[in-house]
């Protein structure tokens, strides 16, 4: 699942390479000497422009459906065809019939799809083969563009519901309003829910406007304009990310299996990344993944960066380790005295990066 959003923010990357080459770009055009070769300057004005904006709500488009897929095909693998939520069974049934129909199968994003497979895998799913495999197109299949609604309504049909409303709390989100509007923090209840439907339409309008005008817009984005969409999409994105890993991480973790909730014996220190614990009934180490699910609906993840017992720093601690004031642990998240961290005695690697310790 963490692969989704690794391929997103390469692509985004390339995108804020393309934006910072525009400036250099054109002013070597506007200089030449030549001035057939400057009149190119206002040509590629326009078709920056337009690349720019197809490719960026092409990324997002692409990040949203694999990202919807994947965790349907994880709870596809914690439940039964029937225990999934029925909004889920109801848009796969509708949606395979609709890629047998008119899906265009074996063309363009349906490449390597074909009938065969499309009914198999419903077959599979109603006569209650174990394993069952969803067909993915079907489970992410929308008729429009993404607006805030069209990404709420795809989420919902995998069980997860109001997924933007819930994004607007996200630290990402609030990270990049607060830079946006120039404010020492984001609000209090989080980014307004006008931003991200506003946004979404303007980004997915101007989509359009160039699908259907070609390379001529009413209206160009400035390299300004380009890298503040790059910053709302990214945020966005990661902070959509946050609301599915908590929903994964809240079905598919058990405490007592693997995973333990550490218990705060006081305040987090150091503007939350600083914690002091009861020893728990399993080893600790640094390096270990843990994470805390939010009341705002996200998560928060990451490794234990160091631990102290004592005034000593130690790597690692055994189970039960006596410590009568607790052991503390450096994060590398921001914890809140709300919050309940959990710790894994193993990796996941659907959520965690390979191990990295400041």
């Amino acid at each position: 699942m963490r692969s989704t959003l690794d391929e997103l923010k390469q692509g985004l990357s390339e995108l804020k390479d393309f934006v910072s080459s525009i400036k250099h770009v054109n002013d070597a055009l506007s200089s030449n000497e030549n001035s057939e070769v400057r009149k190119f300057a206002a040509l590629r004005r326009r078709f920056d422009n337009a690349a720019f904006i197809v490719a960026l709500y092409a990324s997002f488009e692409s990040y949203i459906e694999a990202l919807g897929a994947a965790y349907a095909n994880l709870e596809a693998k914690r439940l039964a065809y029937g225990h999934l939520p029925t909004k889920l069974i109801t848009k796969h049934l509708q949606r395979s019939a609709d890629l047998l129909s008119r899906g265009r199968l074996g063309e363009g994003r349906y490449a390597g799809l074909t009938p065969a497979h499309v009914v198999a895998n419903l077959h599979g799913c109603l006569n209650g083969q174990t394993p069952y495999v969803l067909n993915s197109a079907a489970v992410v299949w929308h008729d429009t563009n993404f607006r805030a609604k069209d990404i709420d309504e795809i989420f919902a049909a995998v069980g997860i519901e109001n997924i933007c409303t819930i994004a607007r709390n996200g630290d990402s989100l609030n990270k990049w309003y607060a830079a946006a509007k120039g404010l020492s923090q984001a609000p209090a209840d989080g980014v307004p829910s006008t931003v991200i439907v506003q946004r979404l339409n303007d980004i997915v309008e101007r989509r359009n406007e160039v699908a259907h005008r070609g390379g001529n817009p009413e209206v160009l984005l400035g390299t300004h304009e380009m890298s503040e969409s790059l910053g709302f999409i990214e945020s966005l994105s990661e902070d959509i990310f946050s609301v599915v890993v908590a929903n994964y991480l809240n079905a598919h973790i058990t405490i007592g299996s693997g995973a333990e909730i550490l218990t705060l014996m006081e305040k987090p220190f150091r503007k939350g990344t600083l914690v002091v614990v009861s020893p728990p009934s399993i080893a600790l180490y640094v390096g270990q993944a843990v994470f805390v699910c939010r009341h705002t609906g996200g998560a928060r993840w990451g490794r234990i960066q160091s631990m102290q017992l004592n005034g000593k720093e130690y790597q690692s601690l055994e189970p039960s380790t006596t410590a009568p004031e607790g052991i503390g642990i450096g994060l590398d998240f921001i914890c809140t005295a709300k919050s309940s961290i959990t710790a894994l005695e193993k990796d996941d690697d659907l959520i965690w990066t390979p191990k990295s310790v400041n």
